[in-house]
């Protein structure tokens, strides 16, 4: 990946065939697609690659069972597909994972039903992944309250091994092609399409070192997920779709030795169910599902979120949980696509989660809606057999070829921190080959720390605050004894420590 000072300067150099604003996986996705047709394309974010809804997800490649409930066979078929083709070409990142289903015993659903359903999920599927079957004894049945369930049912979808971030991260950073730029931390200051020379000419900002570009584009791309009908505003692009949002929230604990599958249980109430799946060393419970209106009011986790997470997990689960066994809190807006004529009032979980491409013809936009992580390659590749209808065809020197990668997480480039197991990507590496700027990005996107570790990997009593000064001052730069910057790494600190003092006082007040 080129260094950011490089990025901001092939940015300036010449016309791209595309420029996709906003990196998460969407935009991710499209990014890896394109670089890999051979175009020339530039990635911008206003933060850091895959900081939104991409890296609050529930870490799963499912096929879409829920669409099931409103015979969307279809989009079950699509997204199975989907999911498979991910196991297949992803197996570094991507892991089957075992599905128990909890029925209630009164008050849920039919387990005859949901036993056929399966049945038909998994035919869908082309049964491609294990059959579904019932049993009555199994390992984790020493966490739940077995009393409230009827005999399990068990049906395989996969998950994600690393993280939601790292997974969209490689996308994006995997492969390094001088023609396919992306820059975090920029800000696109304006946008006007010139009918006359029938591209996008662009203003950008780099948020960190200050500087600007000017670029040109054949082809805009929005992929600003939540952001996306603001982004069109500022460019004047039009769309017949919009967002509608529901925010979800997920509570980490610290995983049981004996829960090595994902546990689904019925709540009772609308159709919904919650989940307790293995990530690592913990284990997220979740999600909420809770309609807002306005995107501010669903970026952070409240009081009543924590509440009914933790009710809903001690009603299904034998050991007791607290405020003070919560390890991480997981909050995302997820955006879901409607027609923009829509004013309808409906249950979060009777939206569709797939991805819309609409195109703005007038002015060469493409704005991408709704989504998920397992049906993002195949919008990827939907939305490049677009772009390339309009594109003009490639010479001998832009056509595909073998990407040069840079030198991979592994090797020499990694370290080690407290708490967790296995080596970490050494932070200088990330700061020269990932494009991470901060310390959160460090703690949160390149690694797991901030998930695994209480209070955003400080520890219980701060016991890790002197290695994540460490690492504060390796990717803000040397020590003053060397001529970097120490103040802003123990500055970087300091705000970390704030913001877990600001998780202590939610948990507190639960």
């Amino acid at each position: 990946m080129l260094t950011r000072a490089e990025a901001l300067e092939a940015a300036g150099d010449g016309t791209f065939d595309a420029v996709i604003v906003g990196g998460g996986v969407s935009g991710a996705a499209v990014f890896r697609e394109l670089r890999r047709r051979g175009r020339r394309v530039l990635l911008v974010d206003r933060g850091d690659f895959t900081a939104g809804t991409s890296q609050a997800s529930g870490m799963l490649i499912w096929g879409g069972l829920l669409y099931l409930r409103n015979l969307d066979i279809k989009t079950v078929m699509v997204l199975s597909g989907a999911r498979d083709r991910l196991l297949a070409s992803e197996r570094k990142d991507v892991h089957e994972l075992r599905f128990r289903y909890m029925p209630l015993r009164n008050g849920g659903r039919s387990r005859l039903l949901v036993s056929a359903a399966l049945y038909a999920y998994w035919i869908l599927g082309r049964a491609r992944r294990r059959r579904p079957y019932g049993e009555r004894d199994f390992r984790s049945s020493e966490l739940l309250q077995l009393s409230r369930f009827a005999r399990s049912l068990v049906y395989e979808e996969a998950g994600l091994t690393s993280s939601d971030s790292q997974f969209a991260l490689s996308w994006i950073t995997g492969e390094s092609r001088p023609d396919a730029v992306p820059i975090n931390y920029c800000s696109l200051r304006s946008a006007r399409w010139e009918r006359g020379r029938s591209s996008w000419e662009l203003d950008l900002e780099d948020r960190i070192g200050g500087g600007s570009a000017r670029v040109r584009a054949r082809t805009l791309i929005n992929a600003g997920g939540i952001w996306a009908d603001r982004i069109n505003d500022s460019c004047g692009i039009e769309s017949h779709y919009r967002h509608v949002f529901s925010k979800g929230v997920y509570l980490a604990f610290r995983r049981p030795p004996e829960l090595d599958e994902a546990l689904v249980f019925e709540m009772g109430e609308r159709g919904d169910s919650q989940t307790f799946t293995p990530w690592g060393p913990v284990a997220l419970w979740g999600p909420t599902e809770t309609a807002v209106t306005r995107i501010e009011d669903g970026l952070a986790p409240s009081v009543e979120d924590v509440r009914f997470l933790l009710d809903q997990a001690n009603r299904n689960l034998r050991l007791q949980r607290g405020p003070e066994d919560v390890v991480s809190i997981r909050c995302g807006i997820r955006p879901l696509a409607v027609k923009r004529t829509f004013g309808g009032d409906k249950y979060p979980l009777d939206f569709s989660r797939r991805h819309v491409i609409a195109r703005d013809r007038k002015r060469a936009a493409l704005t991408l809606y709704g989504g998920k992580f397992t049906s993002a390659p195949t919008m990827a590749r939907k939305t490049s057999d677009l772009i390339e209808r309009h594109l003009p065809s490639r010479s001998a020197r832009s056509a595909p070829q073998a990407a040069a990668s840079p030198v991979g997480r592994a090797g020499t480039h990694t370290m080690r921190f407290p708490g967790v197991e296995g080596s970490l990507p050494d932070p200088e590496w990330c700061v020269a080959n990932e494009g991470c700027a901060t310390l959160e990005d460090y703690l949160r996107r390149r690694t797991n720390i901030a998930q695994w570790i209480p209070r955003f990997g400080l520890g219980d009593d701060d016991e890790n605050e002197e290695q994540i000064l460490e690492v504060a001052r390796a990717i803000h730069g040397p020590t003053k004894e060397r001529g970097g910057n120490e103040d802003r790494a123990r500055e970087a600190v300091a705000s970390l420590r704030q913001e877990a003092q600001r998780q202590d006082e939610l948990l507190g007040a639960v």
